[in-house]
């Protein structure tokens, strides 16, 4: 989030910078400063499409490494609920109740950018396969946000 926040500011800075550059370029009256100020104009352009290029991969990095922990959640989950289960245990262990509330916590602290990949959450991540115990987290969550 601090990452888009910052190329969605720089990328505004650029913006403005070009429309100012445009509102100049239909003020000038002499061709060589017409063309000095298209030139400008084309410059800002191509910095608009540079920060517009760096916000997408910012993004897309953010996705990426977000689905990473959260898929990591439910790996840790899951083979503690398959050990305890192999080994008679109980799996409702302050451990797991910690970790699982972590999880969602951290749904709801970042509840903006779960809202954005909710599909791909849920087409990848938390599928019917996936431990009902683990599943009624990001059920909980999804009510909370409803």
């Amino acid at each position: 989030a601090v990452v888009s926040t910052q190329s969605t500011g720089e990328l505004e800075k650029s913006k403005a910078k070009l429309k100012e550059k445009k509102d100049q370029e239909s003020v000038a009256v002499d061709p060589d400063i017409a063309e000095k100020r298209k030139a400008l104009v084309q410059a800002a352009e191509e910095e608009v499409g540079h920060y517009v290029k760096l916000l997408e991969d910012a993004e897309l990095s953010q996705k990426e490494v977000f689905l990473i922990v959260v898929q990591r959640f439910i790996m840790i989950l899951t083979d503690h609920i398959v050990r305890s289960e192999q080994e008679s245990r109980y799996t409702q262990t302050l451990w797991f109740r910690c970790t699982r509330d972590r999880l969602r916590q951290t749904l709801v602290k970042h509840r903006r950018e779960v809202k954005r990949y909710m599909v791909t959450l849920q087409t990848l991540l938390f599928t019917p396969e996936v431990e009902p115990k683990i599943l009624e987290c990001f059920s909980q969550f999804k009510g909370y946000i409803a």
